[in-house]
C-alpha cells in the first residue's frame, strides 16, 4: 500500500476514541473490524486509481460499515424476544395475499393493505396471531417472503442481533387457502428467509421454536424433538426452544417435563412465565428451578417474590423485558422492569410483538418508554443490550459480520 493510502488509513483510525469502555467493547470489536477490513481490501492499491474494480468495490462496502457503526459506539441493540407472527405488518401481509390470491373472508382478494389490516383488526387479542399465520402459513415462498421482510425491519430499525420466535404449527397450514407443509419445512423455509435477509442487510438472526400452552405435554415433546432435529449454527438456524402461550389458563405445570428433556438434550431454552398478573411469580419460580430454563421471557410477577429475586440474580438468570408490552399489562409490569434494574438482575429490552395489530412499537419507541417512565439513562439502555447480547443462544460474534 502507497504511503498516501497508509495516510488516509490512519487519520480513519484517528477519528475515533483510544479507548472505550467495557460497556462498549462489543461497538469497539465491530469498529475495529470494520477498520481492519477497509484497510485490507485497499492493500493491494498503490493508489486509488490503480484499484482493481473488485478490491475497491470491497473497499467501500467496508467503509460502509465503518460509517454505519459510528452511531453505535456508544452503544447497540440487540433483541433475544419478538415473534415472526407478531411482527409482519400489513404491507408484507397484502404482498403475500396478492401473491397467492388469497381470499379473505367478507373481503375477497385484497385491494389494500388497509383492507388486510381490517381482516386482522377484527380477530381479538390471541386470535389476532392466527389471521396473520393464515395469510402467510402452509406455502413456502410465503414463509421465507414474510421471514426476509422480518429482517429487513430489525436491520433498519438498528437491531443488529435478533433471535426471532413462532410456533411452527400454525405457520405450517392455512386454513383460508387449504394449503398446508410439514414443520420442518416451514422451519427451513424461515431459515432460508432470515438468512437471505441477513446477508443483504448485514445483520445478525437466528430463530428459537416455541412449544404452545395448550397442546398437550406429547405436543410439547414433538416440537422439542424438532428443535433438537434442525438446531444449527449456520445463519437463520434454529437455535433454541420456548414455552409461549396463555400461561392464565395453562401454566407450567404440565410441561415440566417436556421442558427438562430439552434442556437435557442440549438446547437452549427460554420460557414465558409471570407475564400477566402479579400472581404468577411461582411460574417463574418453575421455569428456573424445575425446568431449569437458561431465560425467561417477561418474567414481571417474579419482583413480588424476594427469595426468587435474590435466586435469578446469584444464578445470573437473563430476564426478556418488553417495556410496550409492559406498559400494556399495566404500570405493574412496567415498573418490575424498573425493579429488575434496581435488583441488578440481567435483562434486556424488546418489542415481543412490534406490529401495528400488536404492540405498534420499535426498539427506539421502548427505549423512550423506559428513558420517560422509568428514568432510565443512556447508559441503562446499553447495559440491557450487553446483559441479552451476552445471553444469546446463537454463537456468532457480531464482529464475524464483517468478515
Amino acid at each position: 500500500m502507497s504511503k498516501s493510502m497508509l495516510s488516509v488509513c490512519g487519520s480513519l483510525l484517528c477519528l475515533f476514541p483510544t479507548s472505550i469502555g467495557q460497556q462498549d467493547s462489543l461497538a469497539g470489536d465491530y469498529l475495529h473490524h470494520a477498520i481492519m477490513g477497509f484497510v485490507k481490501h485497499l492493500g493491494s492499491c498503490s493508489y486509488i486509481g490503480l484499484c482493481r474494480p473488485t478490491s475497491f468495490r470491497m473497499a467501500l462496502g467496508k467503509l460502509w460499515s465503518l460509517l454505519w457503526i459510528l452511531p453505535l459506539i456508544h452503544g447497540f441493540r440487540v433483541e433475544l424476544h419478538v415473534h415472526l407472527d407478531g411482527a409482519i405488518g400489513s404491507d408484507i401481509l397484502f404482498e403475500i395475499c396478492r401473491a397467492r390470491g388469497l381470499q379473505l373472508p367478507g373481503i375477497g382478494v385484497p385491494r389494500s393493505a388497509e383492507e388486510v389490516q381490517h381482516f386482522v383488526e377484527r380477530s381479538s387479542s390471541w386470535h389476532r396471531f392466527d389471521a396473520v399465520n393464515e395469510i402467510i402459513g402452509g406455502d413456502l415462498a410465503s414463509i421465507r417472503l414474510a421471514a426476509e421482510a422480518f429482517v429487513a425491519f430489525q436491520a433498519k430499525s438498528g437491531v443488529l442481533y435478533t433471535e426471532v420466535r413462532y410456533d411452527p404449527v400454525r405457520l405450517a397450514r392455512s386454513q383460508l387457502q387449504n394449503a398446508s407443509t410439514t414443520e420442518e419445512e416451514a422451519v427451513r423455509a424461515v431459515q432460508e428467509g432470515l438468512a437471505v435477509g441477513a446477508a443483504s442487510h448485514g445483520v445478525s438472526v437466528y430463530q428459537i421454536l416455541c412449544a404452545m400452552r395448550g397442546k398437550s405435554p406429547k405436543q410439547c415433546f414433538e416440537m422439542a424433538q424438532l428443535a433438537l432435529k434442525l438446531q444449527s449454527k449456520e445463519m437463520g438456524g434454529v437455535v433454541g426452544l420456548d414455552l409461549a402461550g396463555d400461561e392464565t389458563d395453562f401454566p407450567n405445570a404440565a410441561y415440566v417435563d417436556c421442558m427438562r428433556y430439552a434442556k437435557d438434550s442440549g438446547l437452549n431454552t427460554t420460557v414465558h412465565s409471570g407475564e400477566f398478573n402479579t400472581t404468577q411469580s411461582k411460574d417463574v419460580h418453575s421455569a428456573v428451578f424445575l425446568m431449569r430454563a437458561d431465560r425467561v421471557g417477561h418474567g414481571y410477577a417474579a419482583v413480588q417474590d424476594a427469595q426468587l429475586v435474590h435466586e435469578l440474580r446469584r444464578r445470573q438468570i437473563h430476564l426478556e423485558a418488553c417495556p410496550k408490552s409492559a406498559l400494556r399489562h399495566g404500570a405493574w409490569a412496567l415498573r418490575a422492569i424498573h425493579s429488575f434494574k434496581e435488583h441488578q438482575l440481567l435483562f434486556g429490552l424488546n418489542t415481543d410483538d412490534p406490529s401495528l395489530f400488536f404492540c405498534n412499537t420499535s426498539a427506539a419507541a421502548d427505549e423512550a418508554i423506559v428513558s420517560d417512565y422509568l428514568n432510565f439513562t443512556v447508559k441503562d439502555i446499553q447495559a440491557a443490550y450487553a446483559s441479552a447480547y451476552k445471553a444469546r443462544f446463537g454463537g456468532r460474534d457480531l464482529t464475524q459480520l464483517l468478515v
